[in-house]
Order: C-alpha cells, then sequence, then structure tokens
C-alpha cells in the first residue's frame, strides 16, 4: 500500500472525521451532566451571573476535546498499521500523539475541576503543565530520533548569539542545517534550546487556542483552517522525507477531528442575554481539547521546522492569545501602577480597570466585539474568514519560489494583523451626536460607537441606539461641542441621562445611569446625586400609591429560584442597547424571586400596583410644585428661573 497515495490520505482526514462524530455523540450521551460550574464575573462574560447562582444551566458538556482526542489516537494508530510505518516513523507518530495526550490531559484536570470544584488550574498551573508536556517531548525528539532531533536549522542556527555553538559541524550541499553531534557544548546546547523552544511554542499555541474557545464554533474553526494549511505546507515533505508522511497524517487528523465535532458545536446567534435564537451547538471541546489541538499543531511545525510560520498560518488565534496577554496581563498592570489620569487624580476612590486607555473593551478579542453587540453568528464567520486568510497567506509564504513573493506575503500577513488589532481602538469609543428620526418633529440624540466621519460614502461608525430626548434639550455651546467627541461608554451614557432627565423621560435617564457599572458610577458624583434623587422621587410615588405594611416591611426576603436557562447577567452590561421599554418603565429586574413585589390581603387577593411613574405624572407634580433649587433640572430643557419666569408671565 503506497503511503503517499493522496487517496489514502483523504481516506484517513474522512475516518477521523466520522470517528470523531460518532465519538462526540456517544459523550453527549454518556456524560450530559459534565459541565463546568466555574464563575467569571464581569461584562467580558455578558452571560453570567455576579451572585452566587448556579450557572450550569447555559454551560454545555465539555465532552468535545476527550472524544476527538481519542478519535485522533485510534485513528492515528491504525493508519501506522495500514501504512507500515517503520520504526523512526512509529517513534515520530507516538511522540506527536503523546504530547497532544499530554496536553490534552492538562486541560482535562483544567476541566474536572471546573465541574467538580467549581475553580479551574491557576493559569500558572496551567502554563507549567503544557510548557513541560512540551519540553518532555522535545528531548524524546532529540534523543529517540538523532537524525532528525540532533540536526540545529535556520533561523535558529543564524542567530548572532547561537550560530557561535549551534553549528560546529555544517552539512555539506546543506547550508541550512548543522549536526551538532561532534560537540559537546553544541550537543547540549541545542537540547536546551530545543526542549525551551518546543514548551514555549506548545504553551503559547495551546493557550491561544484556548482563549479562542469563547464561543461557540470559533476555536474549531480558526483550528481547522491551521490544520489544513500546516497539512499542505508540509505535503512537500512527503515522498523527500521519511517523516513526511507521518507529519502530513497529523495534520489531517487534526483536521478531521475538527471537522467531525464542528457540527455539534456549530456557531449561532444565540445568547444568554439575547435568547430568542435557537443555540444549535450541544458540547464544548473544553480545555482538552483546546490545548491538545494547540499541541497537536505546535508538534506538527516544530518537527516539520514550521515553528515561525505556524505565528503566520494561526495567525487569527495568535491575536487571541495576544490581546488577552498585552491588554489584560501587561498593560492593565503597568497602568494600575504608574497611570495617573488627572480626571480622577483628586479622589480617593477605586479606578476600575474599564477607565484605562486599553486597546479593546474586554479580551481576548472576541468577547471586544460581542461586547459591541456583534451577531455571534457572524462574528465567528468573520473570525473563520480571516483565519483563512491568515493560512492562505502563510501558505503563500511557503510555497512561492522566489524571495520577493515571500516577502509581499509575509508583509500582508503583518498588514491584516495591524488591521484586525487596530479595530479595537476604532470601535472601543463612543460618541453622542444628533440623528433624524423620520415622522419625528425634532431632531433626537442618538448613542454611536466609531469615528464620526464618512470615508467616500462608507460610514466609520455605528448607531446603537436612539433616545427619546431631543436637540432641544442642548442649552449651552459647551453641550453643543462635546457632540461628536469621541468618549467612554461610560461618559456617554451619563451624558444622555442628563439629557434624557432634563427633558423629562425621567425612566429613559434611570435606564441610562443605572448600564453605567456603580464603580464607574460613583467617580462621577454629580450623576449619583441626579441618580439617588430621582429614585427617591420614584420610591416617595410607589410609597405615597400604595403604603407598605408592617408584615410586609417584616417578611424575609426569599432566595431566587432559577429553572431553565439563566437570566441575563445581573451586572450591568453598558455597551447593550437600552430597549423601548426600559425607556418606558426603567430599568428592567433581571432576578424574580417567588415572593411578589406586592403585598397580599389576609384573603389571598392581590392588590395591583399602580402603573410604573410616567413622564406626564412627573411633569404635572414638578409644574404644581415650587422648585426648591435653582440649580435643578427642569421638565421642558429651560432652567428653572427662566421656568418661573414664563409661569409669572401666564
Amino acid at each position: 500500500m503506497n503511503p503517499n497515495s493522496p487517496w489514502l490520505l483523504l481516506l484517513v482526514f474522512l475516518a477521523c472525521a466520522v470517528a470523531s462524530t460518532l465519538l462526540c455523540q456517544a459523550a453527549k450521551l454518556l456524560f450530559p451532566k459534565f459541565r463546568s460550574g466555574e464563575h467569571k464575573p464581569g461584562t467580558h462574560r455578558a452571560d453570567l451571573p455576579t451572585g452566587k447562582r448556579e450557572i450550569r444551566t447555559i454551560e454545555l458538556p465539555l465532552v468535545g476535546g476527550p472524544a476527538f482526542t481519542i478519535a485522533i489516537i485510534v485513528v492515528g494508530l491504525a493508519t501506522g498499521y495500514l501504512l507500515n510505518f517503520s520504526s523512526e516513523q512509529w517513534i515520530l507518530l507516538l511522540i506527536a500523539l503523546g504530547a497532544m495526550l499530554g496536553y490534552a490531559l492538562v486541560g482535562f484536570i483544567d476541566d474536572w475541576r471546573k465541574v467538580y470544584r467549581n475553580e479551574g488550574l491557576s493559569e500558572i498551573a496551567k502554563f507549567s503543565g503544557v510548557f513541560l508536556v512540551g519540553a518532555v517531548a522535545a528531548a524524546l525528539f532529540f534523543f529517540l530520533l538523532p537524525q532528525s532531533g540532533q540536526i540545529s536549522y535556520s533561523l535558529w542556527k543564524d542567530l548572532p548569539i547561537l550560530n557561535t555553538f549551534l553549528c560546529p559541524t555544517p552539512i555539506p550541499h546543506h547550508p541550512e542545517i548543522c549536526s551538532v553531534t561532534g560537540s559537546p557544548v553544541a550537543y547540549y546546547g541545542w537540547l536546551i534550546f530545543l526542549m525551551l523552544m518546543t514548551g514555549v511554542v506548545g504553551s503559547l499555541t495551546s493557550v491561544s487556542v484556548d482563549f479562542s474557545d469563547g464561543l461557540d464554533g470559533l476555536a474549531g474553526g480558526l483550528v481547522f483552517s491551521a490544520s489544513l494549511g500546516l497539512g499542505i505546507v508540509v505535503t512537500g515533505l512527503v515522498g523527500t522525507q521519511p517523516n513526511g508522511v507521518v507529519l502530513e497524517v497529523l495534520a489531517l487528523l487534526g483536521a478531521g477531528a475538527i471537522l467531525g465535532y464542528l457540527p455539534l458545536n456549530w456557531p449561532s446567534a444565540w445568547a444568554a442575554r439575547r435568547g430568542h435564537a435557537t443555540r444549535r451547538a450541544k458540547i464544548y471541546m473544553g480545555d482538552s481539547g483546546a490545548l491538545g489541538m494547540g499541541g497537536l499543531l505546535a508538534m506538527v511545525a516544530v518537527f516539520s521546522r514550521n515553528e515561525t510560520l505556524l505565528l503566520m498560518i494561526g495567525g487569527a488565534f495568535v491575536l487571541e492569545g495576544l490581546s488577552a496577554l498585552i491588554s489584560a496581563r501587561l498593560l492593565t498592570r503597568f497602568f494600575r501602577r504608574y497611570l495617573t489620569i488627572l480626571r480622577f487624580a483628586n479622589t480617593e476612590k477605586f479606578v476600575p480597570h474599564t477607565e484605562f486607555p486599553l486597546p479593546f473593551l474586554a479580551t481576548p478579542l472576541h468577547h471586544h466585539f460581542d461586547l459591541l453587540g456583534w451577531d455571534r453568528r457572524r462574528l465567528v464567520y468573520a473570525a473563520w474568514a480571516l483565519g483563512a486568510c491568515f493560512a492562505v497567506l502563510g501558505i503563500m509564504v511557503s510555497l512561492v519560489p522566489f524571495s520577493w513573493q515571500r516577502y509581499i506575503g509575509r508583509f500582508l500577513i503583518i498588514l491584516l494583523a495591524i488591521l484586525v488589532w487596530s479595530s479595537g481602538s476604532w470601535s472601543k469609543n463612543y460618541f453622542v451626536g444628533k440623528h433624524f428620526v423620520e415622522g419625528a418633529r425634532r431632531t433626537r440624540l442618538a448613542l454611536y460607537y466609531g469615528y464620526p466621519f464618512r470615508i467616500m460614502g462608507i460610514r466609520l461608525y455605528h448607531r446603537v441606539e436612539i433616545v427619546e430626548a431631543s436637540e432641544d434639550v442642548i442649552e449651552t455651546p459647551a453641550e453643543e461641542l462635546a457632540l461628536w467627541q469621541r468618549m467612554t461608554i461610560f461618559d456617554a451614557r451619563a451624558m444622555l441621562g442628563l439629557y434624557c432627565y432634563r427633558a423629562g423621560y425621567y425612566p429613559a435617564a434611570q435606564a441610562q445611569w443605572t448600564r453605567i457599572p456603580e464603580r464607574n458610577r460613583v467617580l462621577r458624583p454629580e450623576i449619583v446625586h441626579l441618580l439617588n434623587e430621582l429614585e427617591n422621587q420614584l420610591a416617595l410615588e410607589k410609597q405615597e400609591t400604595q403604603p407598605i405594611r408592617r408584615q410586609d416591611i417584616l417578611r424575609k426576603k426569599e432566595e431566587p429560584i432559577l429553572e431553565g436557562n439563566l437570566p441575563p447577567a445581573d451586572l450591568p452590561n453598558p455597551y447593550e442597547p437600552v430597549s423601548q421599554e426600559e425607556n418606558q418603565n426603567g430599568p428592567i429586574k433581571v432576578w424574580t424571586s417567588n415572593t411578589p413585589d406586592y403585598p397580599i390581603e389576609s384573603n389571598n387577593e392581590e392588590i395591583k400596583i399602580t402603573a410604573p411613574l410616567s413622564n406626564e405624572v412627573l411633569m404635572s407634580k414638578q409644574t404644581s410644585e415650587q422648585p426648591r433649587l435653582d440649580t435643578g433640572p427642569s421638565t421642558n430643557g429651560h432652567s428653572p428661573a427662566n421656568y418661573r419666569q414664563d409661569s409669572a408671565k401666564k
């Protein structure tokens, strides 16, 4: 049987896909309760609550990774037997599969702790585990396959410092490689360097794939394109090197396993905050699948001497990992220690990191666009297309014959990465502007993100929502100049709430201000004062229309009962548009308990509460009373002094 036959390799790919699908289906049926209970609060996980509540109802079984890992191992061993691999080929296959199993085992321990202890491994423990697996695999490759492992190669042997001891014996007619067996310094130096390099490449690749596993289908599609890209690259080794067919089989096994897994993790527009869409995903790959597939990609790249090319082919999940590393691990800690925001320099309040000039709203990168309200299915499809572009460009860099073509490919990869990275700074700032509504007499105010420009008719902004307040509430030139100016979402919400409050749309103002998280709102004391005043008015109106009895005050509030899918998270998401219902009735209560919010008479008849405080009620109530403060806002956009003068004239 010819192991280099493309039809045979295609059969291996399809067999792994079928085995992966069957095992994923079986794992879903056998282990339906293997779901994560880990709690990660924050707007970056808008699906999850912030309190100590049951969260497994929106999680899926973490069985995809173990299922397709078993499929890869079984089909890989069967392929080696059918193709009659040599001893060296068997050793390479077992090292790669063993490394993948080691990466998956680290991830499975993390998943196990999430399920049964509600907390996964620490970042240091996870990184140390995957680094150790990569280093051990490199040592086995070095000692068990000396004809491949004990050869230093470009780019590493040509570096200014390493070339002095990594290339003692150049191989004739092959200037790109050197043997390290002639010198003890080169021998042990290359061993140490190979272990460190493999550990770092394996750790970064596996952790980056793990970071990208945040939306249904996202990590699977990116790994599929990267595996196919590596498979196309290593086809040049098939027939020319004895280990080329093994590397080709490994790449196709990874792509086939993901192809069989994706139908059970297909993306959809579903989200817990936007639960109207049908969720198509049934299982997760979990950390075991993400770390295992990332480790397999790293092993194929290192053993084929294409670790630098892996950065290009897997550029999409590399950006995911870099966004989390740079923004969350480096910039946030640096800004926390050394940055002084002059606006808040005189306050003693804690300044949250969301006020820092970070490149993204949240990390990894896909959470940034998820917070902007992008449709999740389209977001994943766009990420797949981006991953395919990186893979195609990486293949071009590897296979084109001329140097200028390779430089063009590298330039395009860097340019594409810069464009994706800069999209964060483009879309993370908001501004308040005007919007003409057809049929309305006045131009209304609206919330946008992006830049307030058009280039050749192309809009560089996106409208998030339109508020009830019109442009008539703008009183001073300074307020007019504040329009169309980029700012944080918290300042934009504060401004919109103030204009709604001034125009008399009190529920809309309350909805805008309560969208600002508490830690950000306390840094804006004027908004806190106005919100407290408004809430006191609402509470007073409710108490006057529906008195509270003594037994209701003494009644102990019971814990909420949650069934089925969770309601939206109770942490306010300032980036989510305010609904029309909130504009009319104020913020919607997220969690409901089994005790009603209204008192119950002894005859078990419900006393219906009055309608929510409407704009007309507040307007009529305030116009009948004398304003106590000259600086307080009015209901018609004019100052209180002018209001009293107009009333006196009447």
